[in-house]
């Protein structure tokens, strides 16, 4: 398969999705959910509390995993969803703050006046991350068959 094509069609389905799970490691352990947005080099931007379980995990260890697909897929329609792994860091730098939560804005749009870069900057519960995917394993029988998958590797 051609690897821009490939690209073309996983960065389609992650534009048209908003949701994922997040899975994190330490000593054990542990998914989340969270909301994303995407930006043209497939990077994943999330906000995310860095005091909680999986935040407390990601500093330590920024290697992650997830999934995003249609949790209302039957187990006899066709196939559609992505696995990933990337390495997860928090986002510090004002200027990029406010480039990653426009990009999370418009995937999850209707509370642009909570999450604000000031308050991103003020509260200890509210920050960004960004999320570059090192590997992504994409199923799509209507793409590729029910016996194929795209792997893209970045």
């Amino acid at each position: 398969m051609n690897n821009q094509k490939i690209r073309q069609d996983i960065f389609k389905f992650l534009k048209s999705h908003g949701i994922m799970t997040l899975a994190a490691y330490s000593k054990e352990p542990w998914v989340c959910t969270v909301y994303y947005g995407v930006d043209d080099q497939m990077n994943i931007y999330i906000v995310t509390n860095p005091n909680s379980k999986h935040g407390k995990y990601i500093a330590n260890y920024p290697n992650v995993a997830f999934a995003i697909f249609d949790s209302h897929t039957k187990v006899t329609d066709q196939k559609e969803g992505l696995q990933g792994q990337g390495i997860c860091t928090m986002i510090e730098k004002q200027e990029e703050v406010v480039r990653a939560l426009k990009i999370w804005h418009q995937a999850n749009p209707g509370i642009e006046s909570r999450i604000t870069p000031e308050a991103v900057k003020k509260w200890p519960d509210t920050k960004l991350y960004k999320i570059r995917p090192t590997q992504i394993k994409f199923y799509n029988d209507k793409l590729y068959g029910k016996k194929e998958y795209a792997l893209l590797d970045l």
